[in-house]
C-alpha cells in the first residue's frame, strides 16, 4: 500500500516538531507545507526536503493530499479546517478547534458529512500522569469527585505577535491553555453535562469588560455540572498565552 500524503498547514514550533515526529514514523510522506515564514520553510525543508513549498491552504489542497495537519493561529483553526475537510482531506488541527461553539460544530458536520477523520491535538491526554489519574477515577478508587481545581502554570510567554491580536488568536490564556484543562477535567470525569459557567478575565492587572480588543494574560474560572461538582479555576497562580506555534 501506498503511504498517505500528507500536508501542513503552519509549521512554526508546534507544526514542525508534529512534521518530524510524523516524519520518522515514515508511516506517511510530507507530501507538501505551507508557511507565510520563509525561515520556518527552511527549517522544515530541511527536515522533509522531497515536500513541495505551496503558497497557501488552496495550493495545498490541490496536492492530492489524505490528510492535513494545521497549526496555524488559533481564529483560524475552524475555516481552514472546514475547507479542508469539505474537499476529502482529513485534518489534525491544533486546540482550540474554533473559538465558540457553532465554529465548532461546522466542522464536525463538514467531517460528518464528507465522511472523513477530524482530530484535535489535546495531547495533554496522551502522558501518562493524566492517563493513570482518569484510571484512578474511572475505576472509582478516589470515590465520588465533587470539586477539581485547575492550574496551569505558565513560565514562558509567546514570542509572535499574533498571540497578542484578538482577530488572529481569538483570546488570550483560556482560549490558548485553558482548553486542555477544561478539555483534561471534562474527559477524566467521562464528559458529564455542563450546567452553568461563569469567569473572570485582567490583561495587565486590569480586570476586562466583554468585548476588550486585547487578550488576557490570567484568569479565574467556574463550570458547575449538572451532576453537582464544581471545576474551579482557582485564583491563586495565573496563565499566560502558550508558546509560538
Amino acid at each position: 500500500m501506498s503511504r498517505p500524503r500528507i500536508g501542513f498547514l503552519g509549521i512554526g514550533w508546534i507544526g514542525r516538531h508534529r512534521m518530524q515526529a510524523i516524519a520518522e514514523t515514515g508511516l506517511a510522506e510530507i507530501a507538501a507545507i505551507a508557511d507565510p515564514s520563509p525561515a520556518m520553510l527552511e527549517e522544515a525543508t530541511r527536515l522533509a526536503p522531497g515536500a513541495r513549498r505551496a503558497g497557501g491552504l488552496e495550493e495545498l489542497l490541490a496536492q492530492e493530499l489524505d490528510g492535513l495537519v494545521i497549526a496555524t493561529p488559533s481564529a483560524l483553526h475552524a475555516e481552514q479546517s472546514a475547507q479542508a475537510l469539505r474537499r476529502g482531506v482529513a485534518v489534525f488541527c491544533q486546540k482550540p478547534l474554533g473559538r465558540t461553539a457553532p465554529e465548532v460544530q461546522a466542522v464536525v458536520d463538514a467531517a460528518r458529512a464528507a465522511d472523513r477523520l477530524l482530530a484535535v491535538d489535546l495531547s495533554y491526554r496522551f502522558t501518562e500522569g493524566m492517563r493513570r489519574i482518569r484510571e484512578l477515577v474511572q475505576s472509582g478508587e478516589l470515590g465520588r469527585i465533587h470539586a477539581v481545581d485547575l492550574v496551569f502554570h505558565n513560565a514562558y510567554g509567546p514570542d509572535k505577535p499574533w498571540f497578542y491580536d484578538p482577530a488572529q488568536s481569538g483570546g488570550g490564556c483560556v482560549m490558548d491553555l485553558g482548553v486542555h484543562l477544561v478539555d483534561l477535567a471534562l474527559w477524566t470525569l467521562d464528559f458529564p453535562a455542563v450546567g452553568a459557567v461563569s469567569g473572570t478575565l485582567f490583561a495587565g492587572g486590569e480586570r476586562l469588560g466583554a468585548r476588550p480588543g486585547r487578550v488576557e494574560d490570567y484568569a479565574t474560572a467556574q463550570i458547575d455540572l449538572r451532576d453537582g461538582t464544581a471545576l474551579r479555576r482557582p485564583a491563586p497562580g495565573g496563565c499566560r498565552p502558550a508558546a509560538t506555534r
